[in-house]
């Protein structure tokens, strides 16, 4: 990894991260504005926004977990067994984001009984993500440990 694409990923990182933030100081005049007109869903404008903000914060763990992940790239540490940590945190950290967005749309729809094709959506997203995430990050684990572990026996024999 060049030092031109590890600034670049370090400004991208750092632009989704203050993106997020902003979103979340923003995100509950959002749900007001959208939830707060309606009878059946006012009093459910709190929870959802936290909810929102609780997955937006599970977002910017996993950037952060990134961050640290490039930070070992730069420190030639990647193939420490301690990256797995960084690894292991963003993958946990997207799965409860994505948990913590389907659950107002599962609420919303199973047991308040409203809401349309877009929140089915949403939600359908939400489980296709969180799957892929999960998958995703099986296999970077297993790639990891065995370069690992390659690392590990090429510095026994040199």
């Amino acid at each position: 990894m060049t030092t031109l694409l590890r600034a670049l990923l370090r400004v991208a990182l750092g632009a989704l991260l203050l993106g997020a933030l902003v979103l979340q100081t923003q995100l509950p005049l959002l749900a007001e504005q959208l939830g707060g007109g309606y009878a059946e869903t006012a009093h459910l404008v709190v929870p959802y926004a936290a909810a929102g903000i609780a997955a937006l914060a599970c977002l910017q763990v996993a950037l952060v977990a990134v961050w640290w992940l490039v930070t070992r790239v730069e420190r030639d540490e990647i193939f420490a067994p301690r990256a797995r940590r960084g690894l292991d945190a963003g993958v946990g950290a997207l799965l409860l984001g994505a948990v913590c967005a389907a659950a107002p749309m599962v609420h919303l729809l199973f047991v308040v009984g409203v809401g349309g094709p877009g929140i089915l959506l949403g939600l359908l997203g939400c489980v296709a993500g969180a799957v892929a995430v999960a998958l995703l990050g099986r296999t970077l684990r297993a790639v990891l440990g065995a370069a690992v572990a390659d690392h590990a026996e090429l510095a026994a024999v040199v």
